[in-house]
C-alpha cells in the first residue's frame, strides 16, 4: 500500500560527530537504551540491536511498552519501526545513519 505524500511527514536533521562510526554507534546504543531521558527524568529503555529485535521500555516481572522493532543495525545504520510513543495503531520508521 502507498501512503500519499501529503500523508507522510518527512523529518531530517544532520549532526557532525567527532568521532569513529563505532564509537558514535555505542554512544547511540547507549542513548536509546539505557541511558534514555525525558523532560521530565530517566526512562531506561532496551534495544535488541539486531534485525527483529525490540525497542522496549522494561517495567519488570514481565511486563512494559513494546515501542518499535529493529531493522537494519550495522556500524552506519540503525533504523526502528513500529508504534514509537503513540499508544494507538500507527507505524512510524526511524532510520539514524
Amino acid at each position: 500500500m502507498q501512503i500519499p505524500a501529503e500523508c507522510q511527514l518527512h523529518i531530517e536533521k544532520a549532526i557532525d560527530i567527532d568521532a569513529s562510526p563505532a564509537v558514535a554507534f555505542e554512544a547511540l546504543l547507549e542513548q536509546l537504551g539505557p541511558g534514555n531521558e525525558t523532560p521530565h527524568g530517566p526512562m531506561p529503555m532496551k534495544l535488541e540491536a539486531w534485525p527483529g529485535g525490540r525497542w522496549w521500555r522494561d517495567l519488570g516481572k514481565d511486563t512494559g511498552h513494546l515501542w518499535a522493532r529493529a531493522g537494519d543495525q550495522s556500524r552506519r545504520r540503525c533504523e526502528i519501526s513500529g508504534p514509537l510513543f503513540m499508544s494507538y495503531p500507527a507505524i512510524s520508521h526511524v532510520q539514524i545513519a
